[in-house]
């Protein structure tokens, strides 16, 4: 039985939960409407509303617990009852990893409801970022350009390594809570690669 003589109801020759293939397309970042908010917002809408109906992802990335318990936490009990402010945050929690797309969502093109998750979270990203809802650290980390430049002069390196190597140093990343006070270091690179 092939995939046109098997589906069901979809009208399309694809079948739910289907092993073939998903067809990725491209991400249309150039078109007028992709920064559009009112036109974001409601696509997060339908996908986060057929998300909640499968919740077959939720053993993914944080954005999938983050999004059903809120939805579960609503007055209603759906995603009518969700603060607009948890969509931000579900896109914010948000790797990218394309798992759910390539092994678990069973709503992804060529099906019809056409859920592309990880694209419709970078579209999110990108209004926020556009918008100016980023902070700067998240700014910064995200010019890769910049932070590779700045960490392969050698003047840097060297004094990231003996800032490490100090108590001081130590206690002020374990108080920003970026390292463990038990954390063996490794040396930064004196050169660029």
């Amino acid at each position: 039985m092939t995939e046109e003589t098997s589906s069901k109801g979809t009208g399309s020759g694809t079948r739910e939960g289907s092993l073939s293939k998903p067809t990725r397309h491209p991400v249309a970042w150039r078109e007028p409407g992709y920064f559009d908010e009112d036109k974001l917002v409601h696509e997060l809408e339908r996908v986060y509303d057929l998300c909640h109906g499968c919740r077959r992802c939720f053993s993914l990335c944080n954005s999938f617990p983050l999004l059903f318990d809120a939805i579960d936490a609503s007055p209603s009990g759906e995603l009518d009852g969700v603060d607009r402010k948890v969509f931000w945050e579900v896109a914010d929690h948000c790797y990218l990893c394309d798992m759910c797309y390539l092994s678990k969502c069973p709503y992804v093109p060529p099906h019809p409801w056409n859920i592309d998750f990880p694209h419709l979270m970078l579209q999110a990203k990108a209004v926020k970022f556009r918008k100016g809802g980023t902070r700067a650290r998240d700014r910064i980390l995200s010019s890769t350009d910049m932070v590779g430049t700045l960490a392969g002069i050698p003047v840097v390196s060297q004094i990231v390594n003996k800032v490490n190597r100090t108590a001081f140093g130590r206690r002020m990343l374990e108080w920003r809570r970026w390292w463990h006070r038990g954390t063996t270091w490794s040396r930064r690179s004196r050169r660029a690669h």
